[in-house]
């Protein structure tokens, strides 16, 4: 009977190590499998964004290559900020009433003074 006890400690001992052991190794691997799910959705959501961004990109090159047309940027400069082409400032006149000129040359004496 006494070798009967002593050999079933030592039985026991390990037996409880092994399992705790292999409690642990499935603790540890349920951690990874998680650990990669997550860096798996993430992954996914980086590969998102970089397409919608690279989408992005294409549509502001379309938008900058529309309003670096020389038409538009033409058409801009006439329209919204009064400029003038060059090639039609012979074709174009400025014409000033007696009123106006009167009140001109009263202001360029005035500066005279």
């Amino acid at each position: 009977r006494k070798n009967m006890k002593k050999s079933s400690k030592p039985l026991i001992i390990v037996v409880a190590s092994l399992f705790v052991l292999f409690t642990i190794i499935i603790l540890i691997s349920q951690s990874i499998r998680l650990k990669y799910e997550e860096l798996q959705r993430e992954f996914a959501q980086l590969e998102n964004r970089i397409k919608t961004e690279k989408n992005q990109s294409v549509t502001y090159k379309a938008n900058y290559q529309m309003l670096t047309a020389e038409d538009i940027v033409r058409d801009f400069a006439i329209h919204d900020l009064g400029l003038v082409n060059n090639n039609d400032v012979s074709q174009q006149k400025i014409s000033l009433s007696n009123e106006e000129v009167a009140i001109l040359s009263e202001d360029v004496e005035s500066m005279n003074e």
